[in-house]
């Protein structure tokens, strides 16, 4: 394959990255051709070690993906790069996907029942004051008072499970974003590469 068709194949499949990163990625292997040109390799020898061009542009848009997550793990940046990281290796799919997904409903759940617990929590307690304020409310608490402490309570430990299981998702995605670009280093040989090196 020749240095013309490489580059064509891999910009084809880097078009959903941004603009500057593609212009990186095309230089970086422009650079690569050129240096194996001068000396004295041919194009396809160079894009021979390079591998096909479609999984090289998979490897940059996994990396990008677990820059992005890296920087800001938000649910959607982390999803990116479990997906990117299942493209990478079948081992991914079979191990890694299962284990995101029961821990990504752990941690919805807590989201969930954390909302809940305040929103009852508050309302109830909204509610007892009411019947403190107006006896012949609609409804009849025999302990208004306590009831006022009971449910602000619950609506408290309520927020503070939601505010922990957030943060928990914070640190979670973050978690899941390094491991998923180490393992990426692992299959695309990086990681090899970089302890040979040390």
């Amino acid at each position: 394959m020749t240095r013309a068709e490489y580059m064509i194949r891999l910009a084809d499949k880097l078009h959903n990255l941004p603009e500057i990163r593609r212009r990186e990625i095309v230089e970086e292997i422009l650079a690569h051709f050129n240096d194996g040109g001068s000396e004295g390799i041919s194009d396809e020898a160079l894009a021979e070690g390079l591998g096909p061009p479609e999984i090289l542009a998979k490897e940059y848009r996994a990396a990008y993906a677990s820059e992005q997550a890296s920087v800001k793990p938000s649910i959607g940046n982390v999803m990116r790069v479990v997906w990117a990281g299942i493209g990478m290796g079948m081992l991914n799919l079979i191990f890694v996907l299962p284990i995101v997904a029961a821990l990504f409903a752990v941690w919805l759940s807590l989201v969930i029942t954390g909302g809940a617990m305040a929103l009852v929590g508050a309302l109830t307690a909204i509610l007892s004051i009411v019947s403190i304020i107006f006896p012949m409310a609609l409804i009849s608490i025999v302990y208004p008072i306590a009831s006022v402490f009971v449910c602000l309570m619950v609506a408290s430990l309520g927020g503070l499970l939601l505010i922990g299981s957030l943060r928990l998702g914070g640190a979670w995605g973050k978690f899941i974003a390094r491991y998923v670009c180490t393992n990426i280093e692992i299959i695309s040989g990086k990681r090899k590469q970089n302890a040979e090196e040390h």
